[in-house]
């Protein structure tokens, strides 16, 4: 099956960065968990993604979340690493699937 044209470019997760986590967020001071991604997302991929991660924040204890080029930046006190790591590389396959999806 060959790709549409909307999901041809949905971009695919390259790894994480991940710094020192604190028991407590100043998202204005803190480094973020980076998700790198292998291409810069379309408009719709970020529609998308907004309307799904703002479901996940609360879930996750995200304290913000941010979009730079192909990066997302995620601000929050996380103490399982590996469960957000897990869940934002389900959501990103997710909106992938979605955007490959017929309407």
């Amino acid at each position: 099956m060959n790709p549409t044209p909307d999901n041809a470019s949905a971009p695919r997760l390259l790894g994480f960065d991940v710094p020192g986590l604190q028991a407590t967020v100043d998202q204005a001071e803190d480094e973020a968990i980076v998700a790198l991604l292998d291409v810069e997302p379309s408009a719709r991929w970020l529609q998308v993604f907004h309307r799904r991660i703002d479901a996940l924040k609360g879930e996750l204890g995200l304290a913000g979340v941010q979009m730079d080029g192909r990066s997302i930046r995620f601000f929050g006190s996380v103490a399982d690493s590996r469960r957000l790591a897990n869940e934002i590389a389900g959501l990103i396959k997710d909106i992938a699937q979605e955007l490959s999806s017929p309407p």
